[in-house]
């Protein structure tokens, strides 16, 4: 299968992440933050560093990965619009930590974070710190047959293309913080999962060049998460899985709501080199009556949602030398407009690493999406598609660089929404 490697990841994703949005996750919200949870406990069961243990940091029983990344990009739509496109360069310093601790031999701590600035030579305005997405700190705790987790996941990378939702402005300043617990349990053949967690999603600032007042989306969220599944004799575990969520916004132009989601799911494991997840369900969902909207417009009652989620994700190391993943999947989401309430995807989604010798990596993603943002008013149908590819070549133990470029493209059925964009980025990486 293929690594995991956080900050393998971030060597390209420095540059990547303001290149294009990708999320092979299906999703309501509950069950998003319990996947992702799942993704975080696979990076955590991989060595915090990959380098020969003589090139390992130490600092008694504690073990660190540090790194420095330099990018510098070039964009031709730098605040994705329409019409009137402006150019920019990004210079993209960014610093790179992992720990972990093993505080007993029954738990240990990890802290995984990507900090950075993106300085626009020309449009200052859009000038800001980020915080890489994947950064968290979390404590494992081992009781009997099961591992309890509790954990803190921080999201403030700000990319207006990782948010199908949005155009027109060169940035979605949204800060996602999740804090919650995890546990684990095995039984024989049996295992179960369950979890909690509380986000809390701040907008931080204005949207920079062509500003927009995206406070509107601020909220809390409880997220409920229950799973059992049964591993047969083959490498197969079938189950069923059910999520809750509820949702308070901030505004009352917004609409509170709550949702429930369940279905099944089957994972299929090959010699550790093909994994094929397959899972899907139905989504019912409530929306709250507010002050900010009410009588004429429909919004005085409640209104309810029935929908569905679907997901296949397939991993498949193809040779000792190339890997891919593909992924479809069928979600519903929050809105991101002003008095909407769900925005309806569907995406397809194809990644590929190819290491053509031991020091040069070549990776690229394709993927293409149709979606509907439902709102009182009106209703926005647009598709994406975009594309990504480039190389990492790996000059010393330490030393790394790696260049990109990506075209993303957006299509609406409302005037003033659509935007292309290419990107181009060069960066090195130095690894302590």
């Amino acid at each position: 299968m293929r690594s995991n490697n956080h900050f393998a990841g971030v060597l390209v994703c420095g540059c990547a992440v303001a290149v294009m949005g990708t999320h092979r996750v299906v999703a309501q919200e509950a069950l998003r933050t319990a996947l992702e949870s799942d993704a975080a406990a696979r990076l955590r069961n991989q060595p915090v560093v990959s380098p020969p243990p003589g090139d390992v940091m130490r600092w008694g029983p504690a073990t660190f990965d540090i790194s420095l990344t330099y990018s510098l990009e070039a964009t031709d739509n730098a605040t994705y619009v329409e019409t009137d496109r402006r150019k920019d360069l990004i210079q993209r310093p960014m610093l790179q930590v992992g720990v972990l601790y093993q505080l007993t031999s029954q738990s240990r701590l990890d802290f995984r974070t990507g900090i950075g600035y993106e300085d626009y030579i020309d449009n200052t305005v859009e000038d800001t710190f980020f915080i890489s997405p994947g950064s968290e700190l979390a404590l494992d705790v081992r009781v009997g047959n099961g591992v309890v987790t509790f954990f803190d996941r921080l999201d403030y990378s700000q990319e207006t293309v990782n948010q199908g939702g949005v155009s027109g402005v060169g940035r979605f300043p949204q800060l996602e913080n999740v804090v919650g617990l995890r546990s684990v349990w095995n039984f024989d053949k049996w295992v179960y999962h369950a979890g909690y967690s509380h986000l809390n999603v701040f907008i931080m600032e204005d949207s920079g060049a062509g500003t927009v007042d995206f406070s509107y989306l601020e909220r809390a969220e409880e997220h409920f998460f229950g799973r059992a599944g049964y591993n047969f004799d083959q490498p197969v575990e079938l189950g069923v899985e059910a999520t809750g969520t509820l949702a308070d916004y901030v505004q009352e132009v917004q609409r509170d709501y709550y949702a429930v989601s369940a279905g099944p799911y089957l994972t299929w494991t090959a010699a550790d080199a093909l994994e094929i997840t397959l899972r899907g369900g139905v989504v019912y969902t409530v929306f709250s009556p507010t002050n900010g909207f009410s009588g004429t417009n429909g919004f005085s009652e409640d209104e309810d949602l029935t929908s569905f989620y679907a997901g296949v994700l397939i991993d498949h190391r193809l040779t000792d030398h190339i890997t891919y993943g593909f992924s479809a999947t069928h979600d519903i989401r929050p809105a991101i407009s002003l008095g909407s309430d769900y925005i309806e995807t569907t995406r397809l989604e194809l990644d590929a690493e190819w290491r053509m010798t031991p020091n040069l990596t070549l990776t690229s993603v394709i993927f293409g999406e149709a979606a509907e943002e439902v709102g009182v008013a009106e209703t926005e149908k647009y598709r994406r598609f975009g594309i990504s590819v480039g190389p990492l070549y790996r000059v010393s133990r330490h030393f790394s660089c790696f260049a990109r470029y990506a075209f993303n493209l957006r299509d609406s059925d409302e005037e003033g929404r659509s935007y292309r964009e290419n990107r181009a980025a060069i960066g090195v990486t130095y690894r302590f």
